[in-house]
């Protein structure tokens, strides 16, 4: 016995679409399956016979109504005899060329003088016109490829100085089918944490035309220093001798080291500046400060003879960091 077909489901429709739903349905599916997309796949080749089978009963509507009445089955079963009962149809099994299916478009883009019929062209640009420059004049909604967005990991100093990156990002084809891209990408100088780099034609693909891929930054930490807009930030570590005598150092910044000086009696948690020292400001060229915050560190182990010379000082030049506490004691 064979099998009822759901030809409703087959277009994904209800049983109460209308023809020009059903032709809809039809033609979107198409679109999906059709083996001039998917060239070599039994599977599509299969699952649009099927389409077609499905429309070729629906949008006929004595078919449709005999479908109704007694189900797939009785396509192709000896007459029975029923008032208004045929066997009269047998699915053939032909593929309808695009030509066929979307005559009314090609009719509308040129008729038979138009692009679509003149034989010098090729199958695939008769698809990308059909898909890409005819699709609203013939009652599809004109789609545009859309960009796509991906987010990339950049190191510190990549972002500060600029460099490439590679990656690879996937997408899908024409067809449906995805793929994978590989791509070595600019990353200009001064990007920071949601700077955004737009690679044009990189991103969704529709018929022959492409979105935009937008990369999103975002920017690893660095165990030294820290970014805030423009300028660079360092905690700098001294010893309390270097803090009361005041000396010279070298400190770390994104072009190398740079001497500064520390003046005798600095305090700890003071903002000393290195002037241009900082990132490089894209639109205007100029760059930014870096920021040296004083850490004073105490030594792990102090010297018995040290304590006792520290004694004397504290002694001879007593002095009360606390004194503003005084009026709340």
């Amino acid at each position: 016995m064979s099998k009822v077909k759901d030809y409703y489901k087959t277009l994904g429709i209800s049983k109460s679409s209308s023809k020009d739903e059903i032709k809809k349905a039809y033609r979107d599916l198409a679109r999906k399956y059709h083996p001039d997309l998917n060239p070599d796949n039994k599977n599509a080749e299969e699952k649009f016979k099927e389409i077609q089978e499905a429309y070729e009963v629906l949008y006929d509507d004595q078919k449709r109504q005999q479908y109704d009445a007694f189900g797939s089955t009785g396509f192709n079963s000896q007459p029975r005899g029923g008032p208004g009962f045929s066997s009269s149809y047998t699915y053939s099994g032909d593929i309808p060329s695009f030509d066929e299916i979307f005559k009314d478009i090609f009719s509308y883009a040129g008729g038979q003088g138009g692009p679509f019929r003149q034989q010098t062209r090729g199958r695939s640009d008769k698809l990308n016109d059909l898909f890409g420059n005819f699709g609203r004049g013939a009652g599809f909604s004109e789609q545009k490829p859309k960009n796509t967005q991906h987010e990339i990991t950049v190191d510190f100093n990549t972002a500060i100085k600029g460099g490439t990156k590679d990656l690879t990002i996937n997408s899908r084809d024409t067809r449906g089918k995805q793929k994978s891209e590989k791509l070595s990408v600019k990353i200009p100088p001064g990007v920071d944490t949601g700077s955004k780099i737009r690679i044009q034609g990189k991103g969704e693909q529709i018929g022959n035309k492409r979105g935009d891929l937008i990369l999103k930054v975002k920017v690893q930490t660095h165990k030294i220093f820290r970014r805030e807009k423009n300028n660079i930030v360092i905690d700098l570590p001294v010893t309390f001798y270097e803090a009361a005598l005041g000396t010279k150092v070298d400190v770390p910044t994104i072009d190398g080291n740079a001497r500064m000086v520390i003046p005798p009696g600095v305090q700890n948690g003071s903002k000393l500046r290195l002037k241009n020292k900082g990132v490089k400001n894209i639109k205007t060229g100029k760059n930014g400060d870096q920021y040296v915050i004083i850490k004073i560190v105490m030594p792990d182990k102090i010297d018995k003879n040290v304590l006792d010379k520290l004694e004397e000082i504290k002694n001879s030049n007593p002095y009360n960091p606390r004194k503003d506490f005084e009026q709340f004691t």
